[in-house]
């Protein structure tokens, strides 16, 4: 009886750990695909040319009609297309320097896209065989863009533009559901070679 009691403590700890080690994996599993997902985003942005990077206002005969201009085209994966709505800051005219509108540190979990004076970009609940290949798990992904023209003339640069990509996923862990925010910043210049 003592065997088995002792028997039975050790295979509840084994059990417990192996649960625990699942939850990690699968958190990191996660992490990765939304972190790919947003890095293949920030890559095909930065292969846009400048001129067309934003604002086009060019309308995209394949955008659905109730999207308008300035947006950013970019492919999820084979099948899928969306269309992400940035704030968008222009340089000043008058030469002064600009108040970009992206913030300057990730906002907080609980912060609304409102309230950061931001665009919700709902890309949806993406299963992850289109990223990871598994179908286990869902991957619901929202992305804030902002895109601030930011030149300095007192150091005679003109035209570069500070991209800013926040980017919230959530996912299910058992009965809780766990939601992640995490921030990119990266800067486009045009320079003629």
């Amino acid at each position: 009886m003592v065997a088995l009691t002792l028997m039975a403590t050790v295979m509840l700890g084994f059990i417990s750990a192996f649960m625990q080690s699942r939850r990690v994996t699968e958190s990191n599993v996660l992490h990765a695909a939304a972190t790919s997902l947003v890095y293949g985003i920030i890559e095909q942005m930065k292969g846009l040319d400048y001129t067309t990077l934003l604002p086009s206002g060019e309308v995209d005969d394949a955008a659905p009609a109730s999207l308008t201009p300035p947006y950013v085209r970019v492919r999820i994966n084979p099948d899928l297309t969306v269309w992400l709505r940035p704030v968008y800051t222009p340089a000043p005219t008058d030469g002064s320097t600009p108040a970009p509108a992206a913030p300057n540190t990730t906002p907080a979990p609980n912060a609304t896209a409102a309230s950061v004076g931001a665009i919700d970009n709902f890309i949806g609940s993406l299963p992850l065989s289109t990223v990871t290949g598994t179908r286990a798990q869902q991957l619901s992904l929202n992305i804030w863009l902002w895109i601030d023209e930011i030149p300095d003339s007192a150091r005679d640069v003109s035209e570069v533009k500070k991209i800013t990509l926040v980017y919230t996923y959530s996912y299910n862990d058992g009965a809780a559901t766990h939601t992640v925010r995490d921030r990119e910043v990266f800067i486009r210049t045009r320079y003629d070679q």
